[in-house]
């Protein structure tokens, strides 16, 4: 999904209109998912030095990102705070 955002400048006091769109956690699985398939069978070692960093920091972003959503979507699943027996 992108982000639109459209202001109109003018020195009123008129109300500026904008959209913006946020992505959902599950948008941001995806694209953590599609990077790991985009650089998972890739040779690094026909790299040089700054590639093979490069894709060892998409790896270690998508995790990450992957780990914080995952978390996010099994807290809102399985709210612990309503002290509910059913598991």
């Amino acid at each position: 999904m992108t982000e639109k955002v459209i202001i109109e400048e003018n020195n009123q006091d008129e109300e500026v209109e904008g959209e913006v769109i946020f992505s959902s956690s599950h948008d941001y699985i995806a694209s953590a998912v599609q990077a790991l398939q985009a650089v998972d069978e890739m040779d690094t070692a026909l790299f040089n030095k700054t590639d093979e960093t490069r894709v060892r920091k998409i790896k270690r972003q998508s995790l990450r990102i992957l780990s914080f959503y995952i978390n996010e979507i099994y807290e809102e699943t399985f709210d612990d705070s309503t002290n509910s027996n059913d598991e």
